[in-house]
């Protein structure tokens, strides 16, 4: 049987230099569909009204005359469309916005998904300064301990009497490595931060001060000055005996 709206359909668009892929593209519909029109494969829609309105959408997207078409092949339409059992365009309607509905759903939850793994892959691998800023660890600053923290203290046979005759108070005021022993006893090696404070009391005590500009230092409520000055490391053995010239230079 000869296909007559399929082959006007055709005639109409390959007249106006229009491909199936512009009018799919010009109407966002699937080219299956202009395809089926030009076929007159109509049982691929759900009855006479949506064959009439896709009909009409692919007259206007070649920029031809849909009334004027209509009123030529109308007769034959109705012969050539099966009836019974099509929806309600409402329903049908309906039916492709929730289609249209349901695909944008899918590609936001895409989105979303490659959205959340970046961020965690960026977390994981990204600037450690950004990870420290979101998950700070309790850690200000990372310093390496000096290669001469092995050699400066030395073991001492002094050990410490019950009484605690010297107070070293120790404050800090950038960050500082400093091992600090009571006689022959280590009684703290770490960094120290800005702001910490540190106080060692006993009969001998031994001071050494990576950064000695950084440390403010009173002996027994005297201030100990001259250290702020000194450029390199410096190891301070302090006991009763010498506690005077130290608290002298």
């Amino acid at each position: 049987m000869e296909k007559i709206v399929g082959t006007a359909l055709r005639k109409e668009r390959e007249a106006r230099g229009v491909s199936l892929a512009d009018i799919a593209n010009e109407t966002r519909i699937s080219t299956r569909f202009p395809q089926a029109l030009e076929d007159e494969d109509f049982d691929l829609f759900p009855g006479k009204f949506y064959v009439h309105y896709y009909i009409k959408s692919y007259l206007l997207a070649c920029g031809a005359d849909d009334t004027a078409f209509f009123n030529t092949y109308q007769d034959y339409l109705k012969s050539a469309i099966k009836d019974g059992g099509e929806l309600h365009p409402d329903q049908y309607m309906h039916k492709v916005a929730y289609a249209k509905f349901r695909k944008k759903q899918k590609i936001l939850i895409a989105a979303a998904l490659l959205a959340v793994l970046a961020l965690l892959a960026y977390l994981l691998l990204g600037p450690p300064q950004l990870l420290g800023r979101l998950a700070p660890s309790g850690t200000q600053e990372t310093l390496t301990i000096p290669a001469f923290s092995a050699s400066l203290l030395r073991p001492v046979e002094n050990y410490c009497l019950d009484e605690a005759p010297l107070t070293a108070a120790l404050s800090f005021d950038s960050p500082c490595w400093a091992q600090l022993s009571r006689g022959s006893e280590k009684v703290v090696e770490k960094v120290f931060y800005k702001g910490d404070t540190y106080v060692l009391q006993g009969y001998q005590l031994t001071l050494v001060i990576e950064k000695p500009a950084a440390l403010r230092l009173r002996l027994n409520g005297s201030d100990v000055s001259y250290l702020r000055r000194a450029t390199a490391a410096v190891k301070l053995v302090v006991d009763p005996g010498n506690l005077h010239e130290i608290l002298q230079r």
